[in-house]
């Protein structure tokens, strides 16, 4: 799908009915149409560089803590960094999946040695200790795909600690797991003033 993070798209949904959190939905079609799933997204627009920045800064929560309470599977933090690490995963899945023709499929994230996770406090947490949650973002595995051997790069590729960006997490929890959250996405924002948000805050 010819898709980019600020695209702004028009797509049909419909409920997983084994999911129930508010916010899930899935593109009409997924399980039965997966080889045509692309010409369901419709791309309209993309949110221009002024915009971002006054989108996400109106949408942003307190802590994870107030999401969880607020029973939402959503949600966008400001964090504090304490600390960006890889950790070791136990018992790693090394095989490797091949299509109908012979050609590996790429790698799924029980597939690496190594799990991309920050140490973070909310702009105002409300947790007794700091959260510590997994890296989901797709750029992350990519490279350590690319590069095994220098692994760690990925937190400079993500601006983790840069000066001249805002940094934002959009965190979601999981299925099985209500009230484990994992990051979605890092949010990486050029520095400039803030003016009304274009949305409201969801409460």
């Amino acid at each position: 799908m010819p898709l980019r993070q600020w695209s702004i798209v028009r797509v049909p949904v419909e409920r997983n009915p084994k999911d129930t959190r508010g916010e899930s939905w899935k593109i009409e079609g997924a399980k039965s149409e997966w080889d045509s799933l692309e010409k369901k997204v419709e791309i309209v627009g993309e949110l221009g560089l002024k915009d971002r920045l006054n989108i996400v800064a109106g949408l942003v929560d307190d802590c994870v803590e107030t999401i969880g309470m607020a029973r939402r599977s959503l949600g966008i933090i400001r964090p504090t960094i304490e600390e960006c690490y890889l950790s070791k995963q136990e018992d790693y899945d090394v095989s490797t999946q091949l299509t109908l023709l012979g050609h590996p499929l790429p790698k799924t994230k029980e597939q690496y040695p190594t799990i991309p996770r920050i140490r973070y406090r909310c702009s105002k947490c409300k947790a007794k200790k700091a959260h510590d949650q997994q890296v989901l973002e797709w750029g992350f595995y990519e490279w350590m795909r690319k590069n095994p051997d220098n692994p760690s790069q990925v937190w400079e590729n993500a601006r983790i600690r840069s000066s001249e960006h805002e940094l934002f997490f959009l965190i979601g929890n999981l299925l099985r797991h209500r009230n484990r959250f994992v990051i979605i996405s890092v949010l990486r924002l050029g520095k400039r003033p803030v003016h009304q948000p274009l949305v409201k805050p969801i409460k």
